[in-house]
């Protein structure tokens, strides 16, 4: 069973904590992304999967964020996490990052990402395998990092034909006056013109009209880097303001005052405080408040690693 939680809802946090609270047996809750062209989070991976082979005995809850601005300054799983691990503040950390697994609402484990749903599914499934015996484990042989044997070599490839004519009469009669010499064929006898051996021609015996080698059009990659000067330069990334800047925060702070103070700063930003501005004010209060998130969510990995 599947259930889809997002952001936008005012009600997501009490939602949330209903199911956890709620649910009987394995819950997996986790937060994932999620936009107007995306499809829906249950039917993506690991989740489609974990649905289908382990729909009756895992529970899912995703928490979907659609990064409007309604729900910019809601945090459901750090509430959850603050809630399962009041003493620890990394395990805290790590509900909103990770997969949290849960039975009969006491959290377990903690799996986490890896970035690709293939790895993430191995790593979940190993996890439920040792919960429950009704979920197998996964074959260890495909643990993601685990080096395969590699394949053999293959054998070289034949030389490509280059469609050159090849003269099977070379012992035949000699050239006349003219440079041509009879050859013998079904229809009769024809004339045909020796290959040319000047050594300024001898490198390109087989010139088109157009002087090019035809071996050459099978060299060459049809997508192989231009010359230098032929691309246009890649565009130059804006200038990354400082993290500690944006949110106006001394890099001496604690990491409870700073939480504080950002706090305080992204309130300022809440959609009901906008709401009787003009629109252009309204877009504007919500780049800044996607702006002091990402600065948050730097500044406080950074303070959580110097501790």
């Amino acid at each position: 069973m599947q259930f889809v939680l997002f952001f936008s809802d005012k009600q997501v946090r009490e939602q949330l904590f209903a199911h956890v609270d709620g649910t009987r047996g394995l819950l997996l809750v986790t937060g994932v992304r999620h936009g107007p062209a995306m499809r829906s989070p249950e039917a993506r991976e690991p989740f489609a999967t974990l649905e289908f082979l382990h729909g009756r005995v895992l529970t899912q809850v995703l928490v979907a964020d659609e990064g409007t601005a309604d729900g910019m300054w809601r945090d459901p799983l750090g509430d959850l996490g603050d809630r399962l691990y009041p003493e620890s503040r990394d395990d805290a950390y790590a509900v909103t990052s990770g997969y949290l697994l849960l039975e009969d609402g006491r959290p377990r484990t903690v799996v986490r990402k890896h970035g690709l749903p293939a790895n993430d599914l191995w790593f979940l499934e190993d996890a439920l395998s040792q919960l429950t015996s009704r979920v197998p484990p996964p074959d260890p042989a495909r643990k993601p990092g685990t080096k395969r044997p590699e394949r053999a070599p293959r054998s070289p490839r034949r030389p490509a034909s280059t469609g050159a004519p090849v003269d099977s009469d070379a012992s035949g009669p000699p050239p006349d006056e003219g440079g041509w010499r009879q050859r013998a064929g079904s229809a009769g006898s024809r004339r045909v013109r020796p290959e040319r051996t000047s050594a300024s021609e001898s490198s390109k015996p087989w010139d088109d009209a157009s002087g090019h080698d035809p071996r050459e059009a099978h060299a060459t990659d049809s997508e192989a880097t231009p010359p230098r000067g032929t691309r246009a330069p890649p565009p130059r990334e804006p200038a990354r303001k400082d993290a500690w800047a944006v949110l106006g925060l001394a890099r001496d702070m604690t990491l409870d005052e700073a939480r504080k103070a950002f706090r305080a700063l992204i309130a300022g930003y809440h959609p009901d405080k906008v709401s009787h501005l003009a629109p252009e004010f309204q877009e504007l209060a919500e780049r800044r408040t996607r702006e002091i998130l990402a600065a948050w969510e730097e500044v406080e990995v950074e303070l959580k690693s110097d501790r």
